[in-house]
């Protein structure tokens, strides 16, 4: 099974919480590592435990964060956006609706949020 089959099955598989995981690289294979959800309001919020991201850290080169919208569209949160940005590792969110994934880069919102200040002033 590829790791997209893989992120879309996992989130199916949690309903009706927010499943979440990251992508990491393994001898230039990508690989998908199911984390456990921390957030206390696991239907509408996801958290990734530092043991979890350290453990698979350890393993191999984190490239993405992983987390699905069991409700809704894969688009990003406020929230989301912020801690991808913030995070500075791509977001992959999963919806369950649609049995779909989009990815989301922080350079692409630095940029967004940079053209929204200057159109502002």
């Amino acid at each position: 099974m590829t790791w997209e089959q893989e992120i879309i099955d996992y989130s199916l598989s949690c309903m009706p919480e927010e499943a979440c995981g990251l992508l990491a690289k393994v001898n230039q294979t990508i690989r998908f590592y199911k984390c456990q959800n921390y957030a206390e309001d696991k239907i509408n919020n996801f958290m990734i435990g530092v043991d979890d991201w350290m453990r698979i850290e350890d393993q191999a080169n984190i490239v993405g964060i992983v987390h699905s919208h069991p409700n809704s569209k894969a688009e990003l949160s406020e929230p989301d956006k912020k801690n991808c940005i913030g995070l500075d590792y791509p977001y992959y969110v999963v919806s369950c609706l649609d049995k779909n994934f989009k990815v989301f880069y922080p350079k692409d919102l630095k940029w967004c949020l940079l053209k929204l200040l200057f159109m502002v002033n």
